[in-house]
């Protein structure tokens, strides 16, 4: 044979080391991936919830706060009725349970055995009672009115929305005093200052 030669082959088989690398990046999907089509995640839908709650809430709190409306009165209870009256300056309002009204001294003349006082008395709601007295105030002696004039405010009753105009007259010697309104059951009503 020509010039070659057979020679058996009598290595060892070559083994081959895997040569170490970096380990590998995970896969980037595709532009056709199935991952493009995951609904994003959104806080959106957070935030519209939190408006809603809050909004709620701060509703509730405002209603809350509003003023009831009172119940309407009922057949048998009458509403109360307010009247007008020629001037409310110059005198004081009274009240007590079951009457209220204003009251005041529309012209004082002092003369040498006392006082003559014109008062006008309007009723407001309930059914006065009326009656007077008068104390000087250096003391506290209680002196009734006499009845000198044909106007004279004898005790009496005033109904909603009466308006009394009369005199009273006191036997005392000029000097300031006190004038008291009282109901038919003596009690204070009211009680309004007279110059000396």
């Amino acid at each position: 044979m020509s010039g070659y030669t057979y020679q058996p082959h009598t290595d060892q088989p070559t083994t081959f080391a895997p040569e170490t690398s970096a380990p590998l990046a995970p896969i980037q999907p595709g532009s056709d991936s199935i991952d493009n089509y995951k609904p994003k995640k959104r806080i959106g839908w957070v935030i519209v919830v939190a408006v809603v709650l809050v909004a709620g809430i701060v509703g509730g709190i405002v209603l809350n706060n509003l003023p009831r409306p009172t119940a309407s009165p009922t057949a048998s209870q009458s509403p109360a009725v307010s009247y007008p009256t020629p001037s409310r300056t110059g005198g004081q309002a009274f009240e007590d349970a079951t009457v209220s009204g204003y009251w005041k001294i529309t012209n004082t003349v002092w003369g040498a055995s006392g006082v003559q006082l014109t008062v006008e008395i309007t009723v407001d709601t309930g059914l006065l009672h009326y009656a007077f007295y008068a104390y000087a105030n250096d003391g506290s002696t209680q002196v009734d009115p006499v009845e000198t004039a044909p106007t004279a405010l004898v005790p009496g009753f005033a109904a909603p929305g009466d308006t009394i105009v009369g005199t009273l007259t006191f036997e005392l010697t000029r000097q300031p005093m006190t004038l008291v309104m009282v109901s038919g059951s003596q009690t204070q009503l009211s009680a309004l200052a007279v110059e000396g």
